[in-house]
């Protein structure tokens, strides 16, 4: 029989959080459970930790798949095989060095099954080295789509429970690894007729300042989510729903923008010109934002310099 949930790990460079990992997703109180690490060349001892871990869990051995890359290939490239090789009726992620509240998968399986939903969404907090801070809800959100794009809904795969057959579906697989989650989520939620939110905070994300996703803004970086985000407009637009989500879809080209603030001139008015003038009065950015855009734009340095992005 196919298992309930299939939790796919992706692993490179994790020995210091694995161990941490491994046993907050062995601990799941949810028994009919897949764990598919996915190991991305990672040079280091983390897969030695992991099977010390699994001494101490022997019951899970046999729910435990493990895929090699010869090479490292990146998040998007493993994320994909991982979601191949995984077989349970429902799929989630999650990073080696966050861990899930013991209850996470039970909780959002009983919802999906009691309820025949084909998402479940729960929430998350961000685990500082001084602090803990819960991360926004959507609770309110009623297109999922529309929401995404507008990222009022966070686009981490972590925190959602998607049916399998959501994965089946004609989607575009991105190949770049910056935000390629997002890429993913906008067009799995397309696919999406029934999906429920919890309250739960049921993940705790690690905020780590040498992750890839905490590096500082490069050209490379800002290009590689730009790729993904056009994935995401392209698959919108193939649906025949760039009208409906257009406001939407400038929305995520600003925000894209907003991430190369930092970076020389020339290059950030090159990143999607056409939204020169709607991202000054996109309100969804706070009114330094806004202003540094504009001063940048019009190429006044020294006042654009002192508004910084809050995000």
């Amino acid at each position: 029989m196919k298992p309930a949930v299939s939790v796919i790990i992706l692993v490179y460079k994790a020995e210091r959080y694995i161990e941490r990992c491994a046993r907050a997703l062995f601990g799941q109180t949810l028994q009919d459970i897949e764990y598919v690490f996915v190991d991305d060349g990672t040079p280091d001892s983390s897969f030695s930790i992991l099977d010390r871990v699994l001494l101490d869990f022997p019951a899970r051995r046999p729910m435990v798949k493990i895929l090699h890359n010869e090479v490292n290939r990146g998040q998007a490239y493993s994320r994909r095989r991982g979601v191949e090789a995984a077989t349970g009726e429902y799929i989630i992620h999650c990073d080696s060095d966050d861990w899930p509240e013991p209850e996470m998968y039970s909780k959002l399986y009983c919802k999906a099954r009691d309820e025949n939903l084909d998402m479940v969404i729960c929430r998350m907090q961000r685990i500082y080295s001084d602090r803990v801070e819960p991360m926004p809800d959507a609770s309110a959100a009623n297109d999922l789509v529309e929401t995404l794009m507008y990222h009022d809904l966070r686009h981490y795969l972590l925190n959602k429970l998607i049916s399998r057959k959501m994965y089946e579906e004609p989607i575009t697989w991105p190949e770049k690894n910056m935000c390629e989650d997002s890429a993913l989520i906008v067009q799995l939620s397309y696919y999406c007729r029934r999906w429920a939110f919890m309250p739960d905070i049921l993940y705790n994300y690690n905020y780590s300042p040498d992750s890839i996703s905490s590096a500082a803004n490069t050209i490379e970086k800002v290009e590689q989510m730009r790729a993904n985000t056009d994935i995401a407009i392209s698959f919108i637009e193939s649906k025949g729903l760039g009208k409906k989500y257009a406001g939407a879809i400038m929305h995520a080209k600003c925000w894209i923008r907003s991430v190369a603030f930092t970076l020389p001139r020339n290059y950030y008015i090159s990143v999607y010109p056409e939204v020169n003038i709607p991202f000054f009065f996109d309100t969804r950015f706070t009114l330094g934002e806004r202003l540094g855009h504009l001063t940048t734009l019009l190429g006044i340095h020294g006042i654009s310099k002192i508004f910084k992005r809050s995000r």
